[in-house]
């Protein structure tokens, strides 16, 4: 239902509207018993249709050119089953009655183009204009499940339908090929999802500490295999599973790190822009990724997309000389990274210590510019410990630490900051 623009058939004597057809146009029904409609989807390569008599048909035009709709329908013995099935810490979120998992199950599906409306706006402009002529919210599957302009959904939750309708950039338009890629579809979508949250809701805070905490847990887990691995080939779910979702979208949030949170969010809007409908590998997002930022990233999935090597950096030792403060660095694990060192002094005063990789051959922009920041020579990849020096007195020093934004996937960050108690 509605995976398309429709097309009615045969001219006739007009009958009542069926939710397909414009608004304010007629029907015209043929002889018989029949009528027929036929739905076409220009640039798909899938689709979906689901119908029920007992479906509650909404729609909304959220803007020229795009109408939202949605189908479900409310069945107490139904949602009775799935709230008899919950976890007893779930039927507690509901006061212990079905009723009122009853109500918040429709409400949700009520809401869900509120939701949609205030989201599009955000996610056309973020990751690129949303070119079909509609998109629908359809009950039904047993979770979400994407297609070109519509999902099936178990419930209207709000994480499940931005994620869901998210998978219209990555996979739809982008058509990645999923067994190849699969981090390139649900990691790229799970990080776009947070964004389009933290719009709707203001949020305030590292957004995507959610993927960097499933990250962190596969990486103990011991399971974790290569994101170049085959969506079929993985030797575990979880791993599949976190791979995908979490490290895909850390393996975003950290380009960000690397070459600057608006070069980022430039190279997604010329994703769009150059790939839609094209679908694009690894190496095509790679280069463009370099051609906006002028950085060389060769270096970047060959260490944490095609191996499970880890980045663990730490604050090893620091000391006055010749009127300026030397600091030590050191590199434990085996991924290399930029460093952003900030330096806050007891005055309130911050700096911040930018230091390239060298296998970048560049560096990122200035990103906050109310914080000064000294660019330092690039650290070689093949030497474990780095020495700088910043302006300043030892003794005024009060805090250093190591990407205080969190975006660098660091595993261990027991060694990343320095409290200094004089």
């Amino acid at each position: 239902m509605k995976a398309g623009t429709p097309l009615p058939t045969s001219p006739g004597n007009s009958m009542a509207c069926h939710g397909y057809e414009a608004e304010g146009s007629k029907v015209n029904r043929p002889a018989g018993e029949m009528l027929t409609w036929k739905f076409v989807a220009p640039n798909v390569h899938d689709f979906v249709w689901a119908a029920d008599p007992q479906y509650k048909h909404i729609s909304k035009k959220v803007r020229d050119g795009l109408v939202l709709h949605a189908f479900y329908k409310i069945s107490a013995e139904h949602l009775t089953k799935q709230y008899e099935a919950l976890s007893a810490p779930a039927k507690s979120r509901y006061g212990n009655k079905a009723e009122n998992f009853i109500t918040a199950y429709q409400k949700e599906w009520d809401s869900v183009l509120v939701l949609a409306s205030k989201a599009i706006p955000y996610m056309d402009k973020t990751f690129g204009y949303y070119p079909y002529k509609q998109y629908s919210f359809i009950q039904g599957g047993d979770g979400g499940m994407e297609y070109p302009m519509a999902t099936l959904l178990k419930g209207a939750g709000e994480d499940v339908v931005i994620h869901e309708w998210m998978h219209s950039w990555y996979q739809m338009m982008m058509g990645t090929n999923e067994s190849l890629y699969p981090w390139m579809d649900e990691g790229f979508t799970t990080f776009a999802e947070d964004r389009v949250k933290a719009f709707v809701h203001q949020s305030t805070g590292f957004i995507h500490a959610g993927s960097y905490g499933g990250y962190f847990a596969l990486v103990k887990s011991g399971v974790e295999e290569p994101l170049s691995t085959h969506a079929d080939h993985f030797d575990s779910r979880f791993g599949y599973s976190t791979s995908s979702y979490s490290k895909g979208a850390v393996f975003l949030e950290q380009l960000g790190y690397i070459i600057g949170a608006d070069n980022r969010d430039k190279l997604l809007l010329e994703y769009y822009r150059k790939y839609r409908f094209k679908h694009p590998e690894l190496n095509d997002f790679i280069r463009l990724a370099e051609g906006v930022s002028g950085i060389q990233l060769d270096w970047y999935p060959q260490f944490f997309v095609n191996s499970t090597k880890t980045i663990d950096y730490g604050i090893d030792s620091l000391w006055q000389e010749n009127g300026k403060i030397k600091i030590r660095l050191r590199n434990a694990g085996k991924v290399p990274m930029p460093i952003d060192l900030m330096l806050t002094f007891k005055d309130g005063t911050k700096h911040l210590a930018y230091i390239p990789q060298y296998l970048m051959f560049g560096s990122k922009p200035v990103e906050d510019a109310t914080v000064p920041r000294s660019l330092h020579e690039a650290w070689r990849w093949t030497h474990p410990n780095y020495v700088l020096e910043v302006e300043g007195k030892l003794n005024e020093l009060k805090l250093i630490e190591i990407d205080p934004t969190r975006r660098m996937a660091d595993v261990d960050r027991s060694n990343n900051k320095l409290e200094l108690m004089w």
